[in-house]
């Protein structure tokens, strides 16, 4: 039972730095046991795989859409400019990595990178832009289900208030498949969501925040349907019939992960619930915490291959001198993994800088 986390992150460089600087890195474990990580410099992308009976191999690419010369001038713009996030398929012998970048204007780009591990080779590597509204965003989602295709997310909200999430499904050639699955619109714009390939599943969460108290904000309701098909919802959770206050559920939660097609795990504000569709039932979990001068900020979730174990990064972020309302300062993030069923915290690795933490997770 293992998980590991997907780690992107950005490290200053510095006079001593003889190579160059990672805008982002992240990893995952196969169901076989192989670990792959993707580590992202200035123009290339790194992919390193080891086996369970030691082996190592590497791969490397070029970047479709490379750092600009001042953004690795200026380590303050390198933070998230490129982010990434690595899959594998049902049989471990394929792994997709998807490297996002963002500029400060639309459109957003996504380059995917397919492998076959067993080949030792890169069998596609292709670009997708979103559209060119500000809001618009893509994301890799993994392997569809049970497939050797990929299911790339894209959402945006127009400016007469809708919104739509479409899914696009490419082989691992990189071409397009040639029936794609039909949009999710939403009115008036679209609500937190969790694109589960793996299951196959969307998770919508319709959340609105209103001015007043969090135990005055609206409740937010959960459903979900096939990610890639037509279905209609057939899962709905309702948190006001939970038995629990308002004020201790999440309100706009943007980490999650998913163990199967019937259980969502959710972590916002030093909290993590898990909800259980088919008995619907809630369990609520509340991390330790110190806020004292202090802010914390979840991200990056991820499951262990038998959905056992449950982590996520928790951004730690400091009021620094003056002390002015929103005056903080990032100190890297803390490493929380937690047991799914019973609900519980395995431990926490405390942070050590950017830099540690990608020595510990990426090799």
């Amino acid at each position: 039972m293992c998980v590991l986390l997907v780690v992107g992150a950005a490290i200053p460089s510095t006079a001593k730095t003889k190579s160059p600087p990672v805008l982002a890195a992240c990893s995952a474990f196969a169901p076989d046991g192989i670990s792959a990580t993707a580590t992202i410099t200035a123009g290339t992308l790194e992919l390193s795989v080891a086996d369970s009976a030691g082996g190592n191999s590497k791969l490397t690419a070029s970047l479709k859409y490379p750092a600009d010369q001042w953004q690795l001038d200026r380590p303050e713009w390198r933070w998230r400019t490129h982010d990434c996030s690595l899959f594998f398929d049902h049989t471990s012998r394929l792994v997709a990595v998807g490297t996002t970048t963002e500029y400060r204007q639309p459109p957003e780009k996504l380059q995917i990178s397919i492998a076959d591990l067993k080949e030792a080779k890169w069998l596609s590597d292709f670009g997708v832009e979103g559209g060119n509204e500000v809001s618009s965003r893509l994301m890799l989602a993994g392997f569809l289900k049970d497939t050797n295709s990929v299911a790339v997310v894209r959402s945006s909200n127009t400016s007469d208030r809708h919104g739509e999430i479409s899914v696009l499904l490419f082989s691992d050639l990189g071409e397009r498949v040639s029936s794609q699955p039909p949009g999710h619109p939403f009115t008036p714009s679209v609500p937190p969501f969790y694109a589960d390939a793996r299951n196959n599943r969307l998770w919508i969460f319709h959340c609105t925040v209103i001015s007043g108290r969090a135990s005055q904000q609206p409740f937010c309701p959960i459903d979900a349907t096939t990610l890639a098909g037509g279905e209609e919802s057939d899962t709905t959770f309702d948190p006001s019939h939970s038995g629990i206050k308002r004020s201790e559920l999440w309100e706009m939660p943007r980490t999650f992960a998913a163990p199967d097609l019937r259980t969502v795990l959710i972590a916002a504000s030093d909290t993590v619930w898990r909800v259980d569709i088919d008995t619907q039932r809630l369990t609520r979990f509340v991390l330790p915490q110190n806020h004292f001068l202090k802010w914390n900020f979840e991200h990056d979730g991820t499951i262990s291959p038998d959905g056992a174990v449950f982590g996520f990064l928790m951004g730690q972020h400091r009021i620094a001198f003056p002390y002015m309302v929103d005056n903080y300062v990032s100190e890297g993030d803390d490493v929380v993994v937690l047991q799914v069923n019973p609900l519980r915290l395995l431990g926490v690795v405390r942070r050590d800088g950017v830099k540690s933490l990608l020595s510990k997770f990426a090799g």
